[in-house]
């Protein structure tokens, strides 16, 4: 099954629909534009999730400024601050402190925000830079009057990682207030959605091809690895062909940058003290552009071409400008994010979706289905545009109104988002959530089955949703427990 059918835009003036996904490396764009009685007209941008700051804070370079040639050397040359993934200190303390515990080195690895600027300041120069880029995107394409007709009336979709709750939404809110996206009045953040990172990747899946393999038993669970993250996220198909989400979303911090940063301090360990050592950002580029995404059997060296052909050194396998390194060596930088690809769901499943940056990956594919497809699990990926999987399915998601979902509970460690629309109760603006700030509590292994198998207390604003009975006597626990864990002893 696929996603249901949309009928042609019915009203009478032309809207704009914008939706914003601000990765940790890269970042896309998606556009909807609706004309009168016509079908929707889309496309889509893409640009580095990097800024380079002077010693004032002004931005000196931005996106894909960025990429150009000798960049870096003016960067050095003029003092500028690099600022990069810092969509990962948006991160929720949960994700933060599960970070750390996985991966000692991890957060010591960040990079640091330049020193005069914010998270939300950051996210704010980003915001407003995408929303030039669209402006002059959409002006190129379908002339400058329909920008300059419409820009006080775009409606915004903004995506975040499954473990992100209102708190990290008010800071979204927040920087796209500063970066001028909306006016600070309650209709300019109306005009503020957002959409959870699963979410929008079913809803991409869904309308690029992707079928669910078994439609008595329509459970579909969506793995998405990112650049900074995990998404876990499970939904299930309802007789009018809409979905719901079954459980409640997991986010584990391990996603495609940590392998890129595993393999960055194995190759500063490696050529520490040695004439190579000045080589490391080349070998990172190079593993980043290929052999992250071809490696595929552990018995098998890897190659990696980061010098010239005089450059040898056997101690350290480098011949000919070439770094040998093992199959096995290359597996230890994948091994926390395979092991990550964890679901206690005790759902129905029938289908996977590995999605996100890093699924181009032979070996991340290969491990997944290892552990999948003896239980019965059939794994896809889709073929086309997973990069851009999050902006362009956030705009099928905000298009597809007939959604039902569970009321979500703040994660350990989160700050319950009080003062960002109500004291008590945060909605956010296209109800894709509910939060009450006295029944928060923390999600715990412990809870998982109650919130599968029980019915959600009533809470003040918040109308529980009785789970069906047939749904609880196809649970399969154990199966579901280990269906994305990977034997450590293989």
């Amino acid at each position: 099954m696929s996603l249901p059918y949309r009928n042609n835009y019915t009203g009478d003036t032309r809207r704009l629909l914008l939706a914003f996904d601000i990765g940790t490396t890269f970042s896309g764009i998606s556009y909807r534009l609706a004309y009168p009685c016509q079908e929707h007209v889309v496309g889509e941008y893409k640009t580095p999730t990097v800024i380079y700051y002077d010693s004032a804070g002004n931005i000196c370079a931005i996106g894909a400024e960025t990429l150009k040639e000798g960049i870096e050397e003016d960067a050095e040359e003029n003092g500028w601050t690099k600022a990069r993934w810092f969509k990962l200190y948006l991160r929720p303390q949960a994700q933060t402190a599960h970070a750390s515990a996985s991966d000692g080195q991890v957060d010591e690895a960040l990079p640091p925000l330049p020193s005069n600027k914010t998270v939300v300041q950051l996210f704010s120069d980003y915001m407003k830079y995408l929303l030039e880029c669209a402006k002059q995107y959409i002006s190129d394409a379908h002339g400058k009057t329909v920008c300059t007709s419409l820009q006080s009336d775009i409606t915004f979709v903004l995506t975040h990682p499954n473990g992100c709750n209102g708190s990290q939404q008010a800071q979204m809110r927040q920087a796209a207030i500063q970066a001028g996206l909306v006016p600070n009045t309650e209709a300019g953040r109306s005009r503020i959605n957002f959409v959870t990172e699963g979410e929008a990747t079913l809803h991409f899946c869904l309308g690029n091809g992707l079928a669910l393999e078994n439609t008595q038993q329509p459970g579909v669970l969506i793995v998405d690895v990112g650049e900074s993250v995990i998404d876990v996220s499970a939904y299930r198909q309802l007789p009018n062909c809409s979905f719901e989400e079954i459980t409640i979303p997991e986010c584990h911090s391990e996603g495609a940058a940590f392998v890129t940063m595993r393999a960055k301090k194995f190759f500063e360990d490696l050529l520490s003290g040695t004439r190579f050592a000045n080589k490391v950002e080349a070998l990172i580029l190079r593993f980043d552009k290929s052999t992250k995404h071809r490696f595929r059997k552990a018995d098998r060296p890897q190659y990696i071409k980061f010098g010239r052909h005089s450059d040898r050194d056997a101690s350290l396998n480098i011949r000919g400008g070439y770094l040998t390194l093992t199959g096995h060596d290359v597996a230890k930088f994948f091994e926390p994010t395979i092991f990550a690809q964890k679901s206690a769901t005790n759902a129905p499943i029938q289908s996977v979706f590995l999605v996100g940056s890093l699924c181009a990956s032979d070996w991340l594919l290969d491990q997944v289905r290892k552990r999948t497809e003896p239980l019965g699990l059939s794994v896809s990926r889709p073929c086309a545009h997973v990069n851009k999987a999050v902006s362009d399915g956030a705009i099928l998601s905000y298009l597809t109104t007939d959604r039902r979902h569970p009321p979500r509970l703040l994660q350990a460690g989160d700050q319950a988002p009080g003062g960002v629309d109500d004291a008590t109760t945060y909605r956010s603006s296209n109800t894709l959530s509910e939060y009450n700030a006295g029944s928060a509590r923390p999600l715990t292994p412990e809870h998982r089955d109650k919130i599968i198998r029980t019915d959600f207390p009533r809470t003040e604003g918040v109308q529980a949703r009785e789970k069906d009975s047939d749904l609880n006597e196809r649970v399969d626990p154990e199966s579901f427990n280990r269906c994305l864990v990977l034997d450590e002893s293989q």
